[in-house]
């Protein structure tokens, strides 16, 4: 089963959280939206480990498959937008494109965050 790493997951991953190393299932296909990978890069670039986690990054990208944003995304983005527009419980934008990609690939997402919970069909595996 291939998992989406959400740019918290992405963090835990820099830094070998056990939690998370102990829920991801040996084997496990991992990828990164190109949004998550982009939050990730934002995040690292005022750090005092700039150079130590660019290099980390950079090699973590050569591991798993970075999900592009194409236009077989807008349908899954549209619904799932409205969905949560008519609910009256919308998620931060970029997280919005990472359940879209979730959807459209069948894949779960791992988070800490809670409001994927509110993506109907979209499985959040926590830590």
């Amino acid at each position: 089963m291939a998992l989406i790493l959400d740019t918290n997951a992405i963090s835990a991953l820099s830094v070998q959280d056990d939690a998370l190393l102990n829920i991801l299932e040996p084997g496990a296909e991992l990828c990164v939206t190109v949004v998550n990978a982009a939050e990730y890069f934002y995040g690292i670039q005022s750090s005092r480990k700039r150079t130590l986690l660019s290099r980390w990054f950079a090699e973590f990208l050569e591991s798993v498959e970075i999900l592009n944003l194409n236009r077989e995304v807008f349908p899954f983005y549209h619904v799932i937008r409205t969905e949560l527009r008519m609910a009256g419980t919308p998620i931060p934008a970029n997280d919005l494109w990472t359940a879209s990609l979730a959807r459209l690939h069948g894949m779960k997402v791992v988070s800490r965050d809670l409001h994927f919970d509110r993506v109907k069909g979209l499985e959040r595996v926590a830590w």
